[in-house]
C-alpha cells in the first residue's frame, strides 16, 4: 500500500447521471487506469465480448450480474472499493432511468462527494436537472461535474463553454457548489488519470486530481452525539441496547438522555465485538450498551447527550422528491422511517411544487411521480429529529406506503418549535411531597407488587367484561385492584375530551398518569381503555415501565361488529359517530404484547383464568 494512503479516511463518492451519459463507462475507465483491476479480468472480459460479437466497453467491469449485461443497463446501485496514492474510496454507481430513482436515492443517501456526468454532445436534460435536484434534496452539495464524450465532439473547446456555462447557472440557483467542471473521454481515457494531448486548451485538474482535492468538510464525530437504537439483546439479567453512533463520540462516563421520553441514565459497560479496552467511542462504530438504571426504551429511539439533544417535533417542514405512480394524498397515512424510527404520519399541507426544469413554482400543488416539493408533514407521534443542515444523519427521511418507499427528503425545523421544551418541563413553584409510607412498606403489608394492567383491544373485544371479572376474582382473595374503565373516565376526569387523535392522546396520558398514582399506593390497577395508538401506548408504559403489562385483548372488527353490545358500530356505520376505532378511525394492534387473550377462541371463564394465572406469576401474590 502507498505510504500516502490514509487507511482511516474513506470517501463515499455517487455518480449520477442521464441515462447513456456514461457512468459506467467512466468508474469502468477509472479503476482500469489506477490498476484496481483484478488480475486477468480485463482480458476475460474482452474475450467474452469478441467471442458474442461484440464491442468492448469499459462499464463491462462493472456489472456483475449476466441479466445487466444482457440488458446493456445497470439497473442497481453498484459500490465499488478502490484507491488512489492519497486515500480509500467506496464509488456508488447509481441507475439514471427514472424506473430506478429509488435505487439513486438508496445510493446517493450516504455519500460524501457526486460526480455529476453529462453527455457534451447531448447536453443538459431533464434528467440531469432532477438528478441535480435530487443530490440538493439529499444534502450533497458538492460536486465535481464530468462532461463526457468529448471525443464525439472532436474535443471542441467551444462548444464545451457553451454547454458549461448552461449547468453552472442551473448549480447555482439550487445553491449547488461545483468543485470542477471536466472535459473527459471514458472511452479514451483523456482527463481521467492523466493530462489530455488533445484538449490543451484545459488548464483545470484531471478527475482523479478532482475528486482527491475534496476536503471533507464537517467531520462526524465533531457532531453532537446520535445513537438510533437499533435493537435491545437480553442475555441473563443484562439488558444490552444496541446500535451505531451516527454522529458525535461517546465516552463510558458519559450521562445519557432517551428521546422521546425524555429520560435519563449512566453507562455501566459499552459492549464491543470483539472486545476492546477503550474509553472513547465516534461515529460509525456499532456498539452496545448496559446501563446502571432500568430504562424503558426501544428500538427507534435516540441517545444523545443531555447538553445537546435533538429536537422533538410532530409537525415541520421538509423538501421531498416523490416516487410514487399515486399522487401525494394528502388525507392518508404514510410512514416516515428516520434512522431506525418508524411514524404515522400525514402531508399537512403542500407549500409548493417546483419544476426542475425552470425552478419556479408550478402552477397547481398536487405532487406526482418524479416531483420535488416542499411540504409540510405531521405526525401522530413525536419524531426526532435534527435539522437536516446542522446533522444529516438525523435529518434525511424516507416515506413508506404499503412496503414500498414513495419518496425521500430532508428536515427543515427552522420555523417550527422543538416539543421537548413543552414536555416534562417542571414548575418550579410545584414540590412534590414525599410521603414518609414508602412502597416497599405498602407491598410488604399487601403482600403482592403493585402493577399497571393495560388492556387494549377493539371496541366489543371484551375488555371491560374481563376487567370486571377480574377485579372481583382477586378483591376476593384479598388483593388491592382497581378498574379504570375508559367509558367511566369520560363521564368524569376526561369528560372535557373528544374522539380526535389529539384528544385521544391526553386522554390515555391522563389515565396513565392516575394509574401510576394508584400504583404508588400498592394497587394492581386494571385499565380498559381502546387506546388504538402504539406510540401513545408507549408513552402509558414509559411512566412506570417495570410495572406495566400490555394486555391485547384480541378479537376480529367482524366478530366486534357481530357482537356490538352498545349499539356503536351501527351508529358509526351511519356516520352518526366521529372518529369511531375500527369504522372511521385505525387500530394499532400491539406489535409484542406482554400477553394476549383471544376472546374469539376461548370464553370468558377460560380468558379471565388464564389472565389470573398470568398476574400471580408477574406480581408474586401470595395469598390464598
Amino acid at each position: 500500500m502507498d505510504a500516502h494512503l490514509d487507511d482511516n479516511e474513506s470517501i463515499r463518492v455517487v455518480t449520477v447521471g442521464h441515462v447513456d451519459h456514461g457512468k459506467s463507462t467512466l468508474i469502468g475507465r477509472l479503476i482500469y487506469d489506477l490498476g484496481q483491476v483484478q488480475d486477468g479480468k480485463y482480458e476475460e472480459l474482452k474475450k467474452v465480448t469478441k467471442k458474442r460479437g461484440m464491442g468492448f466497453e469499459w462499464a463491462f467491469l462493472l456489472d456483475a450480474l449476466q441479466t445487466e449485461r444482457n440488458q446493456g443497463i445497470t439497473i442497481d446501485t453498484t459500490q465499488i472499493f478502490f484507491k488512489t496514492k492519497k486515500r480509500n474510496y467506496i464509488f456508488i454507481d447509481a441507475p439514471g432511468h427514472k424506473e430506478f430513482l429509488r435505487n439513486m436515492i438508496t445510493g446517493a443517501s450516504s455519500a460524501d462527494l457526486a460526480i455529476l456526468i453529462v453527455d457534451v454532445e447531448e447536453g443538459i436534460q431533464e434528467q440531469t436537472k432532477k438528478h441535480g435536484y435530487l443530490l440538493k434534496l439529499l444534502g450533497i452539495t458538492d460536486v465535481v461535474v464530468v462532461f463526457n464524450k468529448m471525443d464525439k465532439i472532436k474535443f471542441d473547446e467551444q462548444k464545451f463553454l457553451e454547454v458549461k456555462v448552461k449547468l453552472d447557472n442551473f448549480l447555482n440557483k439550487i445553491g449547488v457548489v461545483v468543485n470542477n467542471i471536466i472535459p473527459v473521454s471514458a472511452t479514451s481515457g483523456e482527463n481521467i488519470n492523466n493530462k489530455s494531448t488533445k484538449m490543451n486548451w484545459y488548464k483545470g485538474l484531471n478527475l482523479v486530481q478532482a475528486i482527491d482535492d475534496y476536503e471533507v468538510k464537517k467531520e462526524l464525530s465533531s457532531l453532537p452525539f446520535r445513537m438510533p437504537i437499533q435493537d435491545i439483546y437480553k442475555f441473563d439479567d443484562k439488558r444490552i441496547i444496541v446500535g451505531k453512533i451516527e454522529s458525535g463520540t461517546l465516552s463510558n462516563k458519559d450521562k445519557l438522555l432517551f428521546s422521546p421520553s425524555n429520560s435519563v441514565a449512566t453507562i455501566k459497560t459499552i459492549e464491543t465485538w470483539p472486545k476492546n479496552k477503550r474509553d472513547v467511542f465516534q461515529a460509525g462504530e456499532c456498539i452496545g450498551i448496559v446501563l446502571n438504571e432500568k430504562n424503558f426504551l426501544e428500538k427507534g429511539d435516540v441517545i444523545s447527550h443531555n447538553s445537546n439533544p435533538p429536537n422533538l417535533v410532530n409537525t415541520f417542514e421538509a423538501n421531498i422528491f416523490w416516487l410514487s405512480e399515486q399522487k401525494i394524498n394528502l388525507s392518508k397515512k404514510y410512514i416516515l422511517k428516520l434512522a431506525t424510527s418508524e411514524h404515522k404520519i400525514t402531508f399537512k399541507k403542500i407549500l409548493k411544487v417546483i419544476d426542475t426544469e425552470s425552478l419556479d413554482k408550478k402552477e397547481k400543488n398536487i405532487v406526482k411521480k418524479n416531483d420535488v416539493a416542499e411540504v409540510v408533514i405531521n405526525s401522530l407521534s413525536l419524531v426526532t429529529a435534527d435539522n437536516f443542515a446542522l446533522n444529516p444523519k438525523l435529518g434525511r427521511f424516507s416515506i413508506v406506503d404499503n412496503y414500498s418507499v414513495v419518496g425521500g427528503g430532508i428536515i427543515n425545523l427552522k420555523d417550527y418549535p422543538n416539543q421537548r421544551n413543552f414536555i416534562n418541563k417542571p414548575n418550579k413553584n410545584i414540590i412534590p411531597f414525599d410521603f414518609s409510607i414508602t412502597e416497599t412498606d405498602r407491598t410488604s403489608r399487601l403482600e403482592h407488587r403493585p402493577g399497571i394492567i393495560w388492556f387494549t383491544g377493539l371496541s366489543g373485544s371484551g375488555k371491560s367484561t374481563i376487567a370486571r371479572e377480574i377485579e372481583k376474582r382477586l378483591f376476593f382473595k384479598g388483593y388491592n385492584v382497581f378498574v379504570l374503565d375508559g367509558d367511566n373516565l369520560r363521564q368524569g376526569l376526561n369528560k372535557d375530551l373528544s374522539f380526535s387523535p389529539e384528544d385521544r392522546t391526553e386522554n390515555i396520558r391522563r389515565t396513565a398518569e392516575v394509574a401510576s398514582l394508584f400504583s404508588y399506593a400498592g394497587f394492581l390497577v386494571i385499565i380498559s381503555l381502546i387506546s388504538p395508538y402504539r406510540s401513545e401506548r408507549k408513552k402509558a408504559r414509559s411512566i412506570r415501565p417495570e410495572i406495566f403489562r400490555e394486555i391485547y385483548i384480541k378479537s376480529s372488527l367482524e366478530k366486534c361488529i357481530e357482537r356490538d353490545t352498545k349499539g356503536l358500530y351501527a351508529k358509526a356505520k351511519k356516520g352518526m359517530i366521529e372518529n369511531f376505532t375500527g369504522i372511521s378511525a385505525p387500530y394499532e394492534k400491539p406489535e409484542s404484547p406482554d400477553l394476549v387473550l383471544d376472546t374469539q377462541k376461548n370464553n370468558i371463564k377460560d380468558t379471565v383464568g388464564l389472565l389470573e394465572n398470568y398476574i400471580v406469576s408477574e406480581f408474586g401474590i401470595s395469598k390464598n
